[in-house]
């Protein structure tokens, strides 16, 4: 029967008997030596990644990350015909397996996330006078939003960079998340030392409550380590 990747974890880890993963299925441990990887039994040959199936697929990783379990994560949709060519592939992967171990060892990731508040800057900027053809007059609020939001976005991208300086000592890896989907205007990816989340946390509060009105920041996390450490299957 064809397995599901969750990710794979440092030492023997079982996971809780209530633990259910895609589609409500159980999850269960398979040994890889001194680590195990945690699956789930599917009985379809391909997964639609749906945003159920998605959400399901995350809930077990940060399940194990609530645990305080070292987790080396896996995209969604990484099936296999069956536990042994599972393990087969892992290990053609052992050296790119290793070094993603050795990088989330106490580690976890922290999403730092700047949107808008509800408030745009120039929302009547260059307002439109009265007489005005209504084609031009539709030409014209187009630009001026078009305009107020890419004053707005900028502001949000200076706002999560000045956030990360503040971070920077607790911050062991950053990746810029491009083109964030919406309401997110600008977005980083922070690798973080478990002993530092809440560190973390106060900092982005801290910011956030002097931050410009119209942008709202918030930490999300902690997560699976998905942007530094995803399992590579050769």
């Amino acid at each position: 029967m064809p397995v599901h990747l969750y990710g794979v974890l440092e030492g023997r880890v079982l996971p809780a008997a209530s633990a259910r993963g895609l589609d409500g299925r159980p999850v269960r441990a398979l040994p890889l030596g001194a680590r195990c990887a945690w699956v789930s039994d599917i009985s379809a040959s391909a997964l639609e990644a749906t945003p159920q199936r998605l959400r399901e697929h995350d809930a077990v990783l940060r399940e194990a990350i609530s645990a305080e379990y070292s987790v080396v994560p896996s995209l969604f949709g990484q099936l296999h015909a069956d536990d042994a060519s599972l393990c087969a592939a892992l290990q053609r992967s052992a050296e790119s397996l290793d070094e993603a171990v050795a990088r989330v060892e106490g580690r976890v990731e922290m999403s730092l996330l700047v949107a808008a508040s509800g408030v745009l800057p120039g929302e009547n900027y260059a307002p439109v006078r009265e007489g005005g053809s209504s084609g031009r007059e539709h030409l014209l609020r187009v630009r001026n939003r078009i305009h107020a939001e890419r004053i707005l976005r900028d502001r949000a991208v200076d706002l999560a960079q000045s956030t990360t300086r503040m971070l920077n000592e607790l911050v062991v890896a950053e990746r810029v998340v491009e083109s964030p989907a919406p309401p997110v205007l600008a977005a980083r990816a922070h690798l973080v030392a478990r002993e530092n989340v809440a560190r973390y946390v106060r900092v982005v509060s801290l910011q956030a409550a002097s931050a410009n009105p119209e942008l709202r920041v918030v930490a999300r996390g902690p997560g699976a380590a998905y942007s530094f450490a995803a399992v590579r299957i050769g």
